[in-house]
C-alpha cells in the first residue's frame, strides 16, 4: 500500500540514491541470456548509431554499446547513478524516462532494461509516446520489463529498511500500448529468470 502523500517514483529514486554502489557491483556481470539479448540488438544496428539507455542506472550497458561503436547516452533519475555512470566513462544526464531531456528525433535506437517497471501504470501510454518521439523514421526500440499485474513496495533485499515501487504489466497490455504510440512490433518473448521478464522489439515506422 503507498503511504499517505508518497510519491512512489520519488522514493523509488531516493532508494537508488542509497544503494547505487552496491546496486552497480551485484549487477556488474549480466547473465548469459541478457548479454545474448543484447549481442542480438547491437547487430540490429548500423556501425555508429546514436542510442539512449532509458533509466540507465550505472551505466553498464552505456559502456558495452560504447565499445561496439555505437553513441550512446544515458538517463537516470537517479543523481547517484548518474555519477556512477559518468565516472565509468559513460554519457549520461539526469532526467525523468517519463520525460526524457533529449532531442526529438535524434536517436537511431533506444534501450530499456528493467526500467519501465517503475513508471506508474496511468503514465506508461504517454511515457512511450515520448520515447517514440525521440526516435528518427525507423529507428528501434528494445525494451525488457517484468511480467504481472499492477503496483507493489518491494523491499530492498540488501539494504534493510529501503524499497521501491515496481509496476508489472501483461505482454497483451504493453503490446497494445506500444501499438497505440505507433510503434510496430517485430519480436517478442518472454523469459524467466528471478522475476519474469517480457521483451520487446519494435520499430518507429518508416513513414
Amino acid at each position: 500500500m503507498i503511504r499517505p502523500m508518497e510519491d512512489p517514483t520519488t522514493t523509488t529514486m531516493s532508494t537508488y540514491d542509497r544503494i547505487a554502489p552496491v546496486f552497480a557491483a551485484r549487477s556488474a556481470e549480466p547473465g548469459a541470456e541478457f548479454t545474448a539479448m543484447r549481442r542480438r540488438f547491437a547487430e540490429t544496428l548500423a556501425a555508429g548509431a546514436r542510442l539512449a539507455d532509458l533509466g540507465c542506472g550505472p551505466g553498464r550497458d552505456l559502456v558495452w554499446f560504447r565499445e561496439q561503436g555505437f553513441r550512446p547516452v544515458g538517463v537516470d533519475r537517479s543523481a547517484e547513478m548518474v555519477k556512477l555512470a559518468v565516472a565509468a566513462g559513460a554519457t549520461a544526464v539526469r532526467g525523468d524516462q517519463r520525460r526524457p531531456p533529449l532531442a526529438q528525433g535524434a536517436f537511431d535506437a533506444l534501450w530499456s532494461s528493467a526500467a519501465l517497471l517503475h513508471v506508474p501504470d496511468a503514465e506508461t501510454g504517454d511515457t512511450l509516446r515520448r520515447w517514440w518521439e525521440l526516435l528518427r523514421p525507423g529507428g528501434a526500440l528494445k525494451l525488457s520489463t517484468s511480467v504481472g499485474d499492477g503496483g507493489v513496495w518491494e523491499d530492498v533485499p540488501y539494504e534493510s529498511g529501503l524499497r521501491r515501487w515496481f509496476v508489472h504489466r501483461s505482454p497483451e497490455a504493453l503490446l497494445s500500448l506500444l501499438g497505440a504510440a505507433g510503434f510496430e512490433i517485430r519480436e517478442h518473448g518472454v523469459t524467466d529468470g528471478h522475476r519474469t521478464w517480457f521483451s520487446v522489439l519494435a520499430v518507429k515506422a518508416a513513414g
